[in-house]
């Protein structure tokens, strides 16, 4: 089965969903759609690189696609994506950056996949039973300000939270530890190789000041 990708959809100026939902099968087959370097790198990011050539999982996948109308089988049985879907498809399949926003509480932990690519970035959020929302970043941002707004919600919403940023494949093993304190944000860098090791905080910054932080740890 040939699988090809359109960019743009045949309903342009129809209005859009803010997040759209997909499962672990069918991420599969979006990620299939084009291999490459960027594909592996997504699909690793989203814990499925051992499924990528699972055969049943993606006739699964592009069956749940194509059932939903997220997805259309042409004249010689290729799978096309349109609209908002190749938009994913593009973002995943072409990414340049992939950055891990892990969202600490007390008792849980949720994480936030901020995927740029040179067209598109999108935030993919897990969800229940291995599925994922997907969301446009804003064009009006750059990707660490929206790495930002993120961590500053939800520290909003959990001030005795924190949350950790980090660049996916990036050989340092750095990532960048983020809290709210009474003077403002505290920020630490930890090593994921050495996590037992201490962590120099700074405490006391502006917005600002943990942009550039958040900067720095993206390697922008």
């Amino acid at each position: 089965m040939t699988e090809t990708t359109t960019a743009r959809s045949s309903s342009a100026g129809q209005g859009f969903p803010d997040a759209i939902g997909f499962g672990f099968a069918e991420l599969l087959v979006l990620l299939n759609l084009r291999r490459g370097p960027a594909t592996e790198a997504s699909a690793k990011a989203l814990r499925l690189e051992g499924e990528l050539d699972d055969a049943s999982l993606l006739s699964a996948g592009a069956s749940s696609l194509v059932a939903r109308g997220a997805a259309t089988v042409g004249a010689d049985r290729e799978l096309s994506v349109e609209g908002p879907v190749a938009a994913v498809t593009h973002a995943l399949t072409g990414a340049e950056k992939l950055v891990q926003i892990n969202l600490l509480t007390p008792g849980s932990v949720d994480n936030v996949l901020s995927v740029e690519s040179p067209e598109y970035r999108i935030l993919l959020q897990p969800r229940a039973y291995l599925s994922w929302f997907a969301m446009a970043q804003r064009p009006d941002t750059t990707p660490a300000e929206a790495n930002f707004f993120i961590v500053r919600k939800h520290l909003e919403d959990n001030p005795d939270g924190g949350a950790t940023i980090r660049l996916l494949d990036s050989s340092d093993g750095k990532q960048l530890l983020v809290k709210r304190s009474e003077k403002g944000w505290t920020v630490g860098y930890g090593h994921l190789d050495a996590p037992s090791e201490p962590i120099q905080e700074f405490p006391g910054l502006t917005d600002n000041q943990v942009l550039d932080h958040i900067r720095s740890i993206r390697q922008d």
